[in-house]
């Protein structure tokens, strides 16, 4: 089976050396995951890379940071993930589903990985 790229956060793998993603679509989540999770700034050479989801942690839990974060991620994914198109981004929060932990906001994207024509959906938990 062919190695993609490797796992992030690294983990060991006795067989290769380091876990790897094996699909296309696995390597695609990460990088998904990677452009949510990254604050701008942190970035080395590229200040405007991430949406920054931990920025918006203290914010009111409403439709209006709900709609900032929304514009956000589809501004970022289509800078640097162009071969993305974000279908739907929704938020679950404790208020409106009770099997989210308290204090954490649950965002599902569902996207069209457009040059392999698969549609996946993947959840990240803030």
């Amino acid at each position: 089976m062919s190695n993609i790229s490797p796992v992030l956060p690294l983990q060991i793998d006795p067989t290769n050396g380091f876990l790897n993603n094996h699909t296309e679509i696995s390597a695609v989540i990460q990088d998904l995951k990677m452009l949510l999770l990254t604050s701008p700034g942190e970035r080395v050479m590229d200040p405007n890379f991430g949406v920054g989801m931990r920025n918006y942690v203290f914010e009111q839990n409403n439709p209006s940071t709900y709609s900032r974060i929304k514009a956000k991620i589809l501004s970022q994914t289509q800078e640097y993930l162009p071969f993305i198109d974000m279908e739907d981004v929704m938020f679950d929060s404790e208020s409106n589903n009770s099997r989210v932990k308290p204090n954490t906001l649950l965002v599902t994207l569902r996207f069209m990985v457009t040059p392999l024509g698969i549609r996946a959906s993947t959840q990240i938990e803030v």
